[in-house]
């Protein structure tokens, strides 16, 4: 399994539901997650691995002991009105860093590895984590939630640290 990065057209395109019988949950979700932790990332979704199914991983940090888990066909049940904006990152966008504005909690349907129906609120990092990686089923980029100008500013700043670290490195 292996890390897509941008640009590349799967990253924009929506996903298909998973299939539990043509498609290996639990291996896909395993070797989803040790990619992911191999990555120092907080979340991953299928098609930034090249897959066209709705499955992700997380790692939880609110409430659930830094719990890994696999959400697959994720319907979102309810949003906050109130929403954030913090800085995120991508694993498929490697040192991008933009300021996103998100609900701060989701109420979120799914099923497990075993096909077992679930239902998850999710609050702050954990909310922001699973949109992010939602975003990316539903064929969005994070990069898409800002305006071109944010975009243009934060690539340049990204060129900049990476001439400094050469010319100093």
């Amino acid at each position: 399994m292996k890390l897509i990065t941008a640009p590349n057209e799967i990253l924009s395109k929506p996903v298909q539901l998973f299939d539990f019988k043509k498609m290996d949950a639990k291996g896909i979700s395993d070797d989803m997650i040790a990619l992911m932790q191999s990555k120092g990332g907080i979340g991953l979704s299928a098609n930034q691995v090249g897959i066209d199914a709705q499955i992700l991983v997380m790692k939880l940090h609110l409430l659930y002991s830094k719990e890994t888990i696999t959400i697959i066909n994720p319907q979102i049940e309810a949003l906050s009105a109130d929403t954030e904006t913090m800085p995120e990152g991508c694993l498929s966008h490697d040192g991008l860093i933009l300021d996103i504005k998100r609900p701060v909690s989701v109420v979120v349907k799914y099923l497990d590895t075993d096909e077992k129906p679930c239902t998850i609120t999710l609050y702050d990092i954990d909310a922001r984590c699973f949109l992010h990686e939602y975003d990316h089923l539903c064929g969005i980029e994070f990069t898409d939630r800002v305006s071109a100008l944010k975009l243009t500013r934060a690539r340049d700043r990204i060129k900049k640290q990476m001439k400094r670290m050469k010319t100093h490195g």
